[in-house]
């Protein structure tokens, strides 16, 4: 080969096509060597688990994943408020390749979901491919050089979160599963700070607070509250349960189970057979989620039980079933009529709590439907004038999920949150993104202009 007379590359020489007209003849070059191809992955929860699992078993792939905590597991890690759990049926929350067949109950508590994923981690031996307390703190789409250029800040001391390195690391492909149940707020109350008790967020739980015997009061009516509830009634002398819009909570039905066996802890003997008797177990978790799924149709817009008002107004049944008080009823049961306070089911996320609706009939538990006004150093104010005294107040008032907390700049220097700002999120398949090359996101892209989620 010559260039010029000299050895070197042959440079494609301009030939004419039938027309005569001058064309270049195209040479595509083969590289024997195939370059592996460089991934980074931020986020080690459920599904940078799973991304790294498949990753291993592609050729020609090199990747590191960098996780802000110190182990794998996301939020299952981080959760630990009283009555923390799943409200997923374990059996059909766990990787369909990785199959736990001794869940101690049918709906798991984090410990052992989290547990589930630290042992999944390790069976396929990927705490060496990431890097631990790494959080990344932005990420720019290189044109020059078609790489992602991810900024990771580095934890250098335990004991001071301020010490921090920070380095910038090349990527041709990004992968996000930083996910969405991470990044927990307070709520946006006058006077919070001014509280002279002790205040707490379930997201951030202090394991040293001490409820027994204290009056305490409870912000917000989502899961996690619906799952708090419960387990802190019978210590506390009082509890005041600030319900600022009521949500469909159902018994049970429609999540695998039914009320007789809300939350059942499997015996020996159910764990041995669904370790041993492989088509039982399918049968089992089949059955779990065909009724989890054949529910699934009432939640879509304009279908025939939504605009019949069937799915509602069964949902309300089931609540009013479960509560035995009309003046309850009223505060908690939302209107299939499209009342004050009334939206379809599916609206807004359906969550099972048969002992949420039975804590709350308590003697000790109060349900304030008023709205709050401010926090003073000795309670809660609403807008009837009352004053609610508490020595704790608990916000279970969720997670900040929209956008991402630091900046992705894909071309153009134009960001992911500038690019939705004007008409709303778009992916493809809901995980690539226009303008953002090579770049995927796990589940969270869709929830990006959903401001909380409990």
């Amino acid at each position: 080969m010559t260039i010029n007379g000299q050895s070197g590359i042959n440079v494609p020489q301009a030939e004419q096509n039938l027309l005569g007209e001058q064309v270049n003849t195209q040479y595509h070059l083969h590289d024997p060597s195939q370059r592996p191809l460089h991934v980074i992955v931020v986020g080690a929860g459920p599904s940078g688990i799973a991304t790294l699992i498949r990753l291993k078993e592609l050729p020609h792939i090199s990747f590191r994943c960098f996780e802000k905590n110190a182990d794998v597991g996301g939020t299952w890690l981080e959760t630990r408020y009283p009555g923390a759990a799943c409200d997923i049926a374990s059996h059909a929350y766990q990787y369909t390749f990785e199959s736990k067949k001794d869940w101690t109950r049918h709906f798991a508590p984090a410990e052992e979901i989290g547990e589930y994923f630290i042992s999944v981690a390790k069976k396929h031996d990927l705490h060496r491919h990431i890097s631990f307390g790494s959080r990344a703190v932005s990420a720019l789409w290189d044109e020059r050089t078609s790489k992602w250029k991810i900024t990771i800040a580095r934890k250098l001391s335990d004991s001071n979160d301020a010490d921090l390195q920070s380095t910038v690391h090349e990527a041709d492909v990004f992968i996000n599963a930083g996910g969405i149940l991470n990044n927990w707020k307070w709520p946006d109350i006058k006077g919070l700070n001014d509280f002279q008790g002790q205040l707490v967020h379930t997201a951030a739980w202090d394991r040293s607070i001490e409820l027994k015997d204290k009056s305490v009061a409870i912000i917000g009516s989502g899961a996690s509250s619906i799952q708090v509830v419960p387990s802190i009634q019978p210590v506390c002398a009082k509890l005041d349960v600030f319900v600022r819009s009521p949500t469909y909570i159902l018994p049970t039905v429609g999540f695998g189970i039914e009320s007789s066996t809300y939350n059942e802890i499997y015996t020996a003997s159910q764990i041995e057979r669904f370790s041993t008797d492989p088509a039982y177990y399918q049968a089992f978790r089949k059955k779990i989620e065909q009724q989890m799924n054949e529910n699934f149709a009432g939640s879509i817009k304009l279908s025939r039980n939504q605009t019949e008002g069937r799915s509602s107004q069964w949902a309300e049944a089931k609540m009013k079933g479960a509560i035995k008080s009309p003046e309850l009823q009223e505060k908690l049961v939302p209107k299939s009529n499209f009342g004050l306070h009334s939206w379809e089911l599916g609206c807004r996320r359906i969550t099972p709590g048969l002992p949420y609706l039975n804590a709350v009939q308590e003697q000790n538990v109060d349900i304030v439907r008023s709205g709050i006004t401010q926090i003073a150093k000795d309670g809660i104010f609403t807008d009837d004038g009352q004053l609610h005294k508490a020595d704790i107040i608990i916000c279970a008032t969720g997670f900040d999920t929209s956008f991402n907390r630091y900046e992705i700049t894909g071309r153009g220097g134009i960001t992911l949150s500038k690019r939705w700002e004007s008409k709303g999120p778009e992916a493809y398949l809901g995980t690539a993104v226009a303008g953002l090359p090579n770049y995927f996101g796990t589940k969270h892209l869709y929830y990006r202009k959903t401001r909380s989620l409990t």
